[in-house]
């Protein structure tokens, strides 16, 4: 599925009702340049699934962990790969206790780490600086790896 959205808040809202189909258990990779709307669209997730905290980009803190107010999802994991040095240092984050059914983790530059998970499911956002200032293209696959 590809999407235009000219505005942040146009992601927000795409990401806000893409949430509201989230049961749980799912891993989103996201990947784009800098700049692109990783981060806004997590924001627009938090909101579908009634997170009321700020999301804020876990770029110096790599992992940040929201509550939600939703009964199948309890946790919004939000990573940044960025400063990773390969897909093993997810190990010693802890990983793999958190991939449950009740957690949708969130992994922005999952193309640092996806081979971490080999024989999962992934749900993958690709994000596209488009040829006018604020315009995005998102890009949604599910992929296994």
């Amino acid at each position: 599925m590809n999407i235009i959205t000219k505005s942040p808040e146009q992601t927000k809202k795409i990401a806000e009702n893409f949430a509201k189909k989230l049961k749980g258990g799912e891993i989103i990779g996201l990947t784009g340049p800098l700049g692109s709307g990783k981060t806004v669209f997590v924001q627009g997730l938090a909101k579908g699934l009634k997170i009321k905290e700020k999301i804020t980009s876990p770029s110096f803190v790599l992992m940040k962990f929201y509550k939600t107010n939703k009964k199948a999802v309890k946790q919004l994991i939000h990573l940044d790969a960025w400063r990773l040095n390969s897909p093993q240092d997810l190990e010693q984050l802890g990983i793999t206790e958190l991939l449950t059914e009740d957690n949708v983790i969130v992994i922005e530059w999952i193309e640092k780490v996806e081979k971490f998970f080999k024989n999962k499911s992934l749900i993958i956002i690709k994000f596209t600086l488009g040829q006018q200032e604020k315009t995005r293209k998102i890009s949604i696959k599910n992929k296994k790896v």
